[in-house]
C-alpha cells in the first residue's frame, strides 16, 4: 500500500476513496447514535429555516457561517444523520487530497508522494465522531487553505501580497464556523515572525483580511438591526473561556495513544537522521508551531469531544509520512503503515461498540429524556440542561442555548428581558414547557398575555392552551 500511494499519481486518490469507504461501511449501515452536537445543530438548522433569525430570535452562541450551514443542510437532509454522514466523509475525503497536493506543490518532502493524504484520512477513523457534519469540520477546510497561503510565505519566491491577505481571510472564514480557530491568527503571526522578513505592513495586510470577514458579518447584521444580539450572542460568549466537555480525559488518551505514540517515533527518527534543504526544514519547523497552536485552539473551544482533535491531523499526518519515508526498507515502511491503519480503525471501532472499559461515549450521546416517554412530536421549551427532550420534538421559541437563555428567564423583572421573552414566546409558542427549576410563574407574573395561554399540567409542565 505505501509503493501504491508512494507515487505522485492523482487517480492513485480513487484507492484511498476505496479504502476510505471501506473503512466507514459500518457506520453508514449500523449508524452509531445520534450526539448532542448533531442534535444541536439540527434544532438550530430547524429554526432559522422556519425564519427565525440567528441572534436576534434564536438565543445561541453557534458561529453565524455554522448556523447557516446548518440551516442549508436541515432543508437538504431533514433530520437525517446518515445523510450529514455521507457528506462529512466525502469532504474529509477532499480536505485529504487537497492536504496531499498542497505539499507535493510546496515540496514538503523528498519525493511527490500522496503518503500524508493517505495518513491523514487514516487518522480521521480514530473516533466514529470525527464522521459528524458540523462547524469544526467545514472551518478546518479553510485552516487547510490558510496553511498553503502560509507555506507560499515561507517560500522565499512567492513573497506577495495577495497570499498574506489571503492567509488572514481565510482564518477569518475559518472562525465564522468555530470562534476558536481565531487561535490560528496569533500562530500565524508567530510563524512569520520567526521564519519569514516580513514587513510591518505585511502583519497589518494580514489581520485587515482577517477583520474584513467580521466586518462584512456585522454589515450583514447591521443592516438587519441586530449588531448587539451578534455581539451578545456570538462575540462575547466566545471570547470567554470555560466549555462543554461531551468526553472525559482517559477516553481521550486512550482514542489518542496510537496517533500520539507515532508522532513521538516520527520527532524523534526526524530530529536524529532526517536530512532536510533549508526551506524543508523550516517547513518542519512550521507545522510543529502549527500543532502548539493547534492544541491551544482545542484547549480554548467551546465543546471537548474527540472531533475537536481533527485540527491536529494535518500535523500528525505531515510527521508521520516524514517517518514512513525516512525508513530505508520498504518492508518495514509498509508494514508500519498497515499497523498504524489497523491499530488505529480497531481502536476506534472498538470503542465505538463499548468494547474499551476506558473509553466512555456516555455523555456525547442523546440520552433518554425522562419526558420523552409523554411528551413526544411536540414543540417543547426546556428550562433546564436535560437536552434530550428534543430528540423527538421540535424546539418551541428561540431560547435554544440554555446557558445563555437561563439569565433572561430567571430576571423577568428587566424590561429588555421580559420583551425579549414575550417576542420570542409570540412568535413561536411552545406546546410544552418543562420547568424543573420553577421559573414560569415569575415570567407569568410580568406577562399576564402569556399567562392566558398556558395551564398547569403536573409539576413543572405548562401546556399551551387550545
Amino acid at each position: 500500500m505505501l509503493r501504491y500511494f508512494r507515487i505522485n499519481d492523482p487517480y492513485r486518490l480513487l484507492g484511498l476513496l476505496a479504502i476510505m469507504i471501506a473503512i466507514s461501511l459500518p457506520l453508514f449501515i449500523d449508524a452509531p447514535e445520534m450526539t448532542l452536537p448533531e442534535l444541536k445543530s439540527i434544532l438550530l438548522g430547524e429554526k432559522v429555516h422556519s425564519g427565525s433569525s440567528l441572534y436576534t430570535e434564536v438565543v445561541d452562541s453557534t458561529a453565524p457561517l455554522a448556523g447557516w450551514f446548518d440551516t442549508l443542510f436541515e432543508m437538504i437532509f431533514g433530520r437525517s444523520v446518515l445523510g450529514r454522514h455521507i457528506l462529512a466523509f466525502f469532504i474529509v475525503f477532499s480536505q485529504a487530497a487537497y492536504l496531499g497536493i498542497i505539499f507535493i506543490n510546496k515540496k514538503a518532502f523528498s519525493e511527490s508522494t500522496f503518503i500524508p493524504s493517505v495518513i491523514f484520512a487514516f487518522l480521521f477513523f480514530f473516533s466514529f465522531d470525527t464522521l459528524s457534519l458540523n462547524a469544526e469540520l467545514l472551518g478546518s477546510g479553510f485552516l487547510l487553505l490558510a496553511l498553503h497561503n502560509l507555506f507560499r510565505q515561507i517560500e522565499f519566491r512567492e513573497q506577495g501580497d495577495p497570499s498574506i491577505f489571503n492567509l488572514g481571510f481565510y482564518i477569518g472564514l475559518a472562525s465564522l464556523f468555530s470562534f476558536s480557530f481565531i487561535i490560528y491568527l496569533v500562530g500565524s503571526v508567530v510563524i512569520l515572525m520567526i521564519f519569514t522578513r516580513s514587513a510591518v505592513r505585511s502583519y497589518f495586510l494580514m489581520i485587515f483580511g482577517f477583520l474584513l470577514t467580521h466586518f462584512f458579518m456585522m454589515s450583514i447584521f447591521y443592516l438587519r438591526d441586530g449588531l448587539p444580539d451578534l455581539w451578545e450572542y456570538y462575540y462575547l460568549p466566545n471570547l470567554g473561556f470555560g466549555s462543554d466537555k461531551f468526553i472525559n480525559a482517559t477516553s481521550l488518551w486512550t482514542l489518542g495513544a496510537i496517533p500520539i505514540l507515532f508522532l513521538v517515533v516520527s520527532l524523534v527518527m526526524l530530529n536524529r537522521d532526517a536530512r532536510f534543504t533549508k526551506y524543508q526544514s523550516q517547513l518542519v519547523q512550521t507545522m510543529f508551531f502549527w500543532m502548539i497552536f493547534s492544541f491551544l485552539q482545542i484547549l480554548y473551544s467551546k465543546d471537548l469531544r474527540p472531533q475537536s482533535f481533527i485540527t491536529l491531523i494535518p500535523s500528525f499526518s505531515f510527521y508521520i509520512a516524514h517517518f514512513l519515508l525516512l525508513i530505508r526498507r520498504k518492508k518495514f515502511a509498509e508494514i508500519s503503515l498497515w499497523v498504524l491503519l489497523i491499530s488505529i480503525v480497531s481502536v476506534g471501532y472498538l470503542a465505538r461498540y463499548n468494547k474499551i472499559p476506558s473509553v466512555h461515549y456516555n455523555d456525547l450521546f442523546v440520552a433518554e429524556s425522562a419526558w420523552s416517554k409523554t411528551i413526544s412530536d411536540k414543540k417543547v421549551l426546556m428550562l433546564g440542561d436535560d437536552f434530550s427532550i428534543y430528540k423527538n420534538n421540535t424546539l418551541g421559541s428561540g431560547f435554544l442555548n440554555w446557558r445563555l437563555s437561563r439569565e433572561i428567564i430567571e430576571q423577568p423583572d428587566y424590561y429588555e428581558n421580559i420583551v425579549l421573552i414575550n417576542n420570542s414566546f409570540l412568535n413561536d409558542f411552545p406546546e410544552v414547557i418543562i420547568d424543573p427549576s420553577n421559573l414560569m410563574p415569575y415570567v407569568f407574573d410580568r406577562s399576564p398575555i402569556l399567562k392566558t395561554k398556558y395551564s398547569a399540567s403536573g409539576d413543572g409542565l405548562y401546556v399551551l392552551k387550545k
